[in-house]
């Protein structure tokens, strides 16, 4: 049988399938990972290709037509031959050893926990995660990826974002001195504030979003987050650490949180491998399974 003359983009069939099956275009855009807007500017791409309206808009809300309902039936069970033929490949290559390294202070409080739920996705892979402060070098380390913490710029490395960091005021009990959170951002203020060299416009930015006054004293700067951290954890300051980092020892009542405003920042995690026009599968995977959970944790 020939092939249509005309096809759609995939991105924009994948962006209209979603919004359909899922309900809105918010929804469809958590589950490819883009914006709402970049959703809405693939469905009306299509739109105009088709020459067809697919979806009513009204202030409140998007629905779509009958027809649109017909088409995205019928392209749902073709994504799912797709999907199928895809993951018949892909069972192939999920296999043999992945070595990736990983910073500790990530490692041992967010990675490490939770690989056995990739591995149990792919069994036939062997994942082996070395701990080192050191940023490897993929030419005479072995090893294939990194896990690294910053914006995302590394020359001659691809990097695949995982997380931006998320970040609200923690310290240990003992700094609270009987008082209960949460705290006023002018309450905050006054309190010793720790902070890393790199990322000490953090503090500017949460104090901005929480309509506090700045810090009236100096802010006490660390080579890197672990050492904030740990200073957090002795009682020695308030950080503005990722709420991710900071889940467990929260938990266990080791810090505390002292309001429940969290400010994104650009620096995040990132998962590197050398540039290559045809990336390793594996890799792939292991960095879409990190997002989900990130995202999962965060909701």
């Amino acid at each position: 049988m020939d092939m249509p003359n005309r096809l759609p983009s995939f991105k924009q069939l994948r962006a209209f399938e979603a919004a359909v099956r899922l309900g809105s275009f918010k929804a469809a855009a958590g589950e490819l990972f883009v914006t709402q807007a970049a959703v809405s500017h693939q469905i009306k791409a299509l739109e105009e290709a088709l020459g067809v309206r697919l979806f009513v808009r009204r202030t409140r809300e998007v629905r779509p037509t009958g027809e649109a309902r017909a088409y995205a039936e019928r392209l749902a069970a073709a994504f799912g031959m797709v999907a199928s033929a895809t993951a018949e490949i892909d069972r192939k290559r999920m296999s043999g050893s992945l070595r990736i390294s990983v910073a500790p202070f990530y490692g041992n409080r967010w990675l490490l926990p939770r690989l056995d739920g990739f591995r149990a996705l792919y069994p036939e892979l062997d994942l082996e995660a070395t701990l080192s402060f050191d940023l490897v070098d993929f030419r005479s380390s072995g090893m294939d990826a990194a896990v690294r913490y910053g914006l995302g710029e590394w020359p001659g490395l691809q990097a695949m974002s995982i997380h931006r960091d998320l970040v609200g005021p923690v310290c240990a009990p003992q700094l609270l001195s009987g008082r209960t959170p949460p705290l006023d951002p002018a309450q905050i203020a006054e309190m010793p504030l720790v902070t890393t060299a790199r990322w000490k416009e953090d503090w500017a930015a949460w104090f901005e979003a929480a309509g506090g006054p700045q810090g009236t004293g100096p802010i006490t700067e660390f080579d890197n987050r672990a050492f904030a951290f740990d200073a957090a954890l002795s009682g020695n300051g308030v950080f503005l650490a990722d709420i991710r980092m900071t889940a467990s020892s929260e938990a266990a009542g080791n810090l505390v949180r002292l309001h429940p405003l969290t400010v994104e920042r650009p620096q995040g995690i990132h998962l590197v491998f050398p540039a290559s026009p045809f990336p390793d599968p594996r890799i792939a995977a292991l960095g879409e399974w990190m997002t989900r959970e990130a995202l999962a944790e965060t909701g």
